[in-house]
C-alpha cells in the first residue's frame, strides 16, 4: 500500500512538473467530494466524503487532459442491528474533459482505485466472536459526468465505480490554479 501511494504521488508530480515548457496550459485542483452510494452498495452504506486533486494540462482549444486523486470514505449503515463495515478509497485515474460550450464540459477517468473495507468487530455480550478485519485491495474503477468550470472554481458530477457493486454518484467542487 505504502508503494502504491508513494508511486501515485510520484506520478502526480512527474504530471504537474514534467512539462515545464507549458505551464500556462497547466492548473491544479484542491476540493471536496460529497457522494450518494447507488444499488447494492447503497444498501450497506451511508453517504460518502473525501478529498480530491487534480491535475489539468490544455490539450487543445476544448480538450482538456486529467490526473485525479483523493481520499473518499462510505461509513457502514446499520442494517438489522449489525453494523456494516467501511470503505474508504484512493482513486488514481486518468482522463479527459471536453468542452461543449465556454464552460460546459464531459469528462471520462479510468484507473486504478486502492480499496480498504474495515468490518466491525462482533460481539456476544462481552465476548467477542469476530474482531475488527481490514481487507485491501486494488480495484480497476471509472467515472463519466459533466461539469462547469468557472476558471478557478470547478463543480462537476459523476457517476462512477471503484470495486465490483460499488458505484456512486458524486459532486465534486474544486479551486483551481494555475502552474
Amino acid at each position: 500500500m505504502k508503494k502504491t501511494i508513494f508511486f501515485a504521488v510520484l506520478v502526480a508530480l512527474l504530471f504537474t512538473t514534467g512539462l515545464t515548457n507549458a505551464q500556462s496550459k497547466m492548473k491544479l485542483g484542491v476540493g471536496g467530494f460529497v457522494g450518494v452510494p447507488m444499488g447494492t452498495f447503497g444498501d450497506i452504506t451511508s453517504m460518502g466524503f473525501g478529498g480530491a486533486v487534480q491535475g489539468e494540462y490544455e490539450m487543445g482549444d476544448k480538450l482538456v487532459g486529467t490526473f485525479t486523486t483523493g481520499y473518499l470514505i462510505f461509513s457502514g449503515k446499520d442494517v438489522s442491528g449489525l453494523k456494516m463495515g467501511d470503505w474508504s478509497i484512493i482513486p488514481l485515474l486518468v482522463g479527459g474533459k471536453y468542452f461543449f460550450a465556454n464552460n460546459l464540459y464531459g469528462a471520462a477517468k479510468v484507473g486504478l482505485n486502492m480499496v480498504s473495507y474495515t468490518s466491525p468487530e462482533i460481539k456476544l455480550g462481552t465476548i467477542v466472536i469476530f474482531p475488527e478485519t481490514k481487507v485491501s485491495e486494488t480495484k480497476f474503477g471509472y467515472a463519466i459526468g459533466a461539469g462547469y468550470d468557472m476558471g478557478t472554481l470547478d463543480l462537476s458530477i459523476n457517476y462512477g465505480t471503484f470495486a465490483t457493486d460499488a458505484s456512486y454518484m458524486g459532486l465534486t467542487v474544486l479551486y483551481k490554479f494555475g502552474l
